[in-house]
This record gives structure tokens, C-alpha cells and sequence, in this order.
């Protein structure tokens, strides 16, 4: 971790929070390239997506990434993408870190522009519908946690980042079903109206969960990578031991170096406060499922995340995406080094429990 991390003014917490522009103009958003292999807005989402094309790979064979968990079972909610518990989930009842500043609004920025960039809905509509979301929720959110005090516009708090990051992507969640391809949206001081359509490869509704989430992992892999610049006065934040893409090796070498790489970047975000602990362990055992040589079962148990409460109740209410950051980034990376992944999960009282599988 850098040593030159420093509170955000409340100007920039409320920005990120309630959606509001983020200094950058729309279609600004970045596209970075890592390693060579751009990573393209338009590309076609149809549930398994995210990795580079075979072109871009020299003609080899390319990966194919499932960023949305699934349960053990495969059951599905309501977006079809995850299952609904029987009741809504409890508060949490043990401390958890608190987040650096830099590392929360880089997760919830992420999530705003893959949701604008998605072309879900007007991003004046948005900031819109979830200011009245969040307002309609707060109080009985508070009701959960009384006597405990909590911070309204504090994201470094875990107890208003869940929150936080439960209204946004429920936000997003509520308004996929209904989304329009075509929309009008107003941007700037003076509400400017433009008319948006949405590509071409995203015209299903159903496919923008998947869509939303791969934005989100690769954004936020970018930023961690590369610096993560808030813009105006603040200096770049920057993330210690982020990983780098896997270029490198064939089969059970790329895979070990992956698990690796996936245990370095779970361990940037235990350091970022996301968490209390990940553990990331790679599964040498025969598979009962009869995995063969270039691929592997690793298991991700993330204690105490930060995203909590606010999983089990999106989960509760059959929404996605999901707030899933390390999920999603996970992915990324992935797809980035070569490797084909899917994740099944299952969310608890106390940690998120994920069980990967990897080829190569």
C-alpha cells in the first residue's frame, strides 16, 4: 500500500455515491490496454465473455470467462442469475476494517461508469432513481444496526459501504428488466438532451447483468494495475503487489502461476480493507467431476468482506449484478492471463465462499 493515501473531501465521497459525474464525460470512460490485448465496449455478451479474441491471441485459443457467480446448485432468481434465500439476511454482528478511501471509491466508480457505459438506462434517470432508492432504504438499514451510529456519506465505514454498494447495484438490478435500448439522456450543467442506443450486442436485457459485472472487473483490475487517477487535485493512488497479467507458460504451469496471482490480488484487497481475510486454495485433489491435465478447482473464502450484508440482500431479493468486486476482478485478471473460469458461491453469515474453476 502507498503511504500517500489521504481522505477524500466530501464533495468527491457524494459523487460516487450518489452517481453524480465523475468529471468525465461520457463515452470517456476507459478502454485501457494491458499486455497488449484491448478490451473493446462492444464486444458480444452472451454469458460467457471477457477474454480476448483468438486474433488477439496470435490465432491460440482463447479463454472464455463467466464473470456472475452461480450457486452449487445453479439455481436462479429472478434476473436468472442468482438464487433467493428463504429471508431477508441479518446485520452484521462482528467489526470489520475499515476501507481505504482511494480502494472504495475506486470500486463504486467502477461499477457507475460499467453501468453508464452499459447503457442501462439515462444516467440522469439513474443518479435520479437511486437517490429515492437509497432514501427509501436508509432508515430501516439504520433500524438494523441502532444503537451503532452510522456515518451517512462515509464510504471508508464498512457499514455505509455495504450499504452504498447495495443501492447502487440494486439500482441497476431494478431497472435491467425494463431497460430500453433507446433512451433520451440529459448530461452537463445546462441538460443537454441526446438521444443513446445501445450496441448492438446488447439489445437482450438479460445479457447486462453479465455485461455490467465484466466492465466493472476489468475497470477496477486497470485501476489497481495501472494507478488509480480520482482526477482534479488528488494525487494517483496506487495499489502494492497487483499482479500482472499471466503471458506466459501452458497448462498446469500457467494454471499454478494464476492461483498465485489470484492469491497476490486477494490479498491487495484484504490490505485495501475489503476484507479480514481471503484465502485462495488451490485444489490438487482428484476431481470427482473428472477434471483432466489444464485445469483446476481453487477455493476463495473471503471472511467479513465489506460487502456483506449488501450481497445477501441483493441475493434476497433475486437482483443482479451483484456487488462482487473481487469476484469480478478475479475474472479479469484471469481472462487477461489466458485462462478460462466460471465461480459458483455461497454467501453466509460471516464470509463469501467461492469455489473456482480454471483451464488452461
Amino acid at each position: 500500500m502507498d503511504n500517500h493515501s489521504h481522505h477524500a473531501p466530501q464533495r468527491d465521497v457524494r459523487e460516487v455515491v450518489e452517481g453524480a459525474p465523475m468529471r468525465i464525460s461520457r463515452r470517456e470512460t476507459m478502454r485501457a490496454t494491458v499486455g497488449g490485448i484491448a478490451l473493446v465496449a462492444s464486444e458480444a455478451v452472451s454469458g460467457l465473455v471477457g477474454a480476448p479474441s483468438s486474433e488477439a491471441m496470435g490465432g491460440e485459443w482463447a479463454p472464455r470467462n463467466v464473470y456472475l457467480p452461480t450457486t452449487d446448485a445453479g439455481e436462479t432468481g429472478t434476473n436468472g442469475f442468482s438464487i433467493v434465500p428463504p429471508s431477508p439476511p441479518e446485520p452484521v454482528k462482528f467489526p470489520r476494517p475499515r476501507l481505504r478511501i482511494e480502494f472504495a471509491v475506486c470500486l463504486l466508480r467502477s461499477a457507475y461508469e460499467a453501468i453508464d457505459d452499459c447503457d442501462v438506462m439515462a444516467m440522469d434517470k439513474f443518479q435520479a432513481t437511486q437517490w429515492r432508492f437509497r432514501a427509501s432504504e436508509w432508515e430501516p438499514y439504520k433500524y438494523l444496526y441502532e444503537p451503532l451510529k452510522i456515518d451517512q456519506g462515509a464510504i471508508g465505514d464498512p457499514l455505509y459501504f455495504d450499504f452504498a454498494s447495495f443501492v447502487q447495484m440494486a439500482t441497476a438490478a431494478r431497472e435491467i428488466p425494463k431497460s430500453s435500448a433507446v433512451f433520451e439522456e440529459r448530461t452537463g450543467a445546462e441538460g443537454v438532451a441526446s438521444v443513446v442506443r445501445r450496441d448492438e450486442s446488447l439489445r437482450n436485457n438479460s445479457s447486462l447483468p453479465e455485461a455490467v459485472a465484466m466492465r466493472c472487473g476489468n475497470r477496477i483490475y486497470d485501476r489497481l494495475l495501472e494507478g488509480f487517477d480520482r482526477g482534479e487535485d488528488f494525487e494517483i493512488a496506487y495499489f502494492d503487489g497487483v499482479p500482472k497479467p499471466m503471458t506466459t507458460g501452458r497448462g498446469n504451469e500457467k494454471l499454478a502461476d494464476c492461483v498465485e496471482g489470484m492469491r497476490a490480488l486477494a490479498e491487495v484487497f484484504v490490505n485495501s480493507g475489503y476484507a479480514l481475510k481471503v484465502s485462495v486454495d488451490n485444489d490438487l485433489r482428484p476431481d470427482p467431476d473428472g477434471a483432466i491435465d489444464g485445469e483446476r478447482k481453487v477455493r476463495v473464502r473471503v471472511n467479513g468482506p465489506a460487502t456483506l450484508w449488501g450481497s445477501r440482500e441483493l441475493k434476497s431479493r433475486g437482483y443482479s449484478p451483484t456487488n462482487e468486486y473481487l469476484g469480478y476482478t478475479l475474472t479479469a485478471f484471469l481472462a487477461r492471463s489466458g485462462v478460462s473460469s466460471s465461480y459458483t458461491e455461497r454467501v453466509s453469515e460471516t464470509e463469501i465462499d467461492m469455489t473456482w474453476r480454471l483451464s488452461a
